[in-house]
């Protein structure tokens, strides 16, 4: 999450996804099924061309591989691509797709200029837009999608546990927080580190869901959907209150919130409506050493007797609220809907 590439501006520019996967959350089909609901709200587009921008190894590709004939993937790193080569075709053979797979490297900002221009039928961004421009990102997808096609982007925040204390929370994010500034501290100058903070801040912490910070511009997009799944009652992002600590001087995240008059907001929950269902599932308490190195460089991998000092506070309050050895974990997630004009 921290130590970001100069050259692919992502830290998962060497990111095994496969471990990757085993600490985050996958994409549900009440996911896909939101975004086909709303996308067949506009009969005329055509099902042809898929793009995903920030792909990985394609990881996402593959709860819509089955409706496209042209799978795009867009990622800027080489090892992404070389995995994503790998991993599709592997999965569409055992899955009996015959897609026609595309590779392209690139930054989201500039992906339209390996598609072409109104060349796309839907584009999606999965957990990734926080590592691009905004703006951008939007305007990529404007150019690339055909009239009618559909943007939807989406991503989760920090995991939450509905069963568990206030002091549960805390320590939880007070071990993510000690290895997120961290890892700054050892990846980057000072200047740098306040750079960062302030970009994560400004992207993903702007309003109440990850995504606010993303516009739906008025003269590309039509009929602008944004999702909330699981969101907190006070409307805020869970842990804002640890992180803002660390903000500069000054700094207003709110400040960069782009919901739009025009643009409908939906909530969901888990447990509560099917839509927000597969956002939820129980975990053991070795769960959390695994999330924490999906959020760590691989070579710096949290092992040994240096997890065990900094997760020594987790074990114990574990222990002490977990005491079947299982944690129900809840994400919050978020969806931003539009269509090409």
């Amino acid at each position: 999450m921290t130590s970001i590439d100069p050259n692919t501006n992502t830290a998962y520019a060497t990111m095994d996804w496969e471990y990757y996967h085993q600490g985050r959350p996958p994409y549900p089909p009440s996911l896909t099924s939101l975004i086909y609901t709303y996308r067949r709200l506009h009969p005329h587009t055509r099902w042809e061309r898929l793009v995903d921008i920030g792909a990985g190894s394609g990881i996402a590709t593959t709860n819509f591989m089955a409706d496209f004939q042209i799978i795009h993937i867009s990622d800027p790193s080489a090892s992404n691509e070389s995995q994503a080569r790998v991993f599709l075709p592997k999965w569409a053979a055992k899955h009996g797709l015959q897609p026609t797979f595309e590779y392209a490297q690139g930054v989201g900002e500039e992906a339209y200029l390996h598609t072409g221009e109104s060349q796309v039928d839907m584009v999606i961004c999965a957990t990734a837009a926080h590592f691009m421009d905004p703006d951008g990102l939007v305007t990529s997808v404007g150019k690339m999608l055909r009239p009618g096609g559909t943007m939807a982007i989406f991503s989760y925040w920090l995991p939450t546990f509905p069963a568990q204390s206030e002091n549960f929370h805390k320590v939880f994010s007070a071990v993510f927080e000690r290895v997120l500034m961290q890892q700054l501290q050892e990846d980057a100058p000072l200047t740098t580190q306040g750079e960062l903070m302030y970009n994560l801040a400004r992207r993903q912490g702007a309003g109440e869901g990850v995504l606010d910070s993303l516009p739906v511009p008025e003269e590309l997009f039509e009929d602008p959907v944004r999702v909330y799944i699981n969101s907190a009652k006070d409307g805020r992002l869970a842990y804002q209150e640890y992180f803002a600590k660390h903000y500069p001087a000054g700094f207003r995240p709110e400040e960069y919130n782009r919901v739009g008059d025009r643009d409908k907001k939906v909530r969901y929950n888990s447990g509560i409506d099917d839509e927000a269902e597969g956002w939820e599932f129980e975990v053991d308490k070795e769960w959390l050493i695994t999330y924490l190195n999906t959020v760590l460089p691989p070579q710096q991998k949290l092992e040994g007797e240096t997890a065990k000092v900094l997760l020594a506070d987790w074990d114990r309050v574990f222990e002490e609220e977990c005491p079947s050895g299982r944690l129900l974990v809840q994400w919050t997630a978020n969806l931003v809907l539009g269509t090409r004009k």
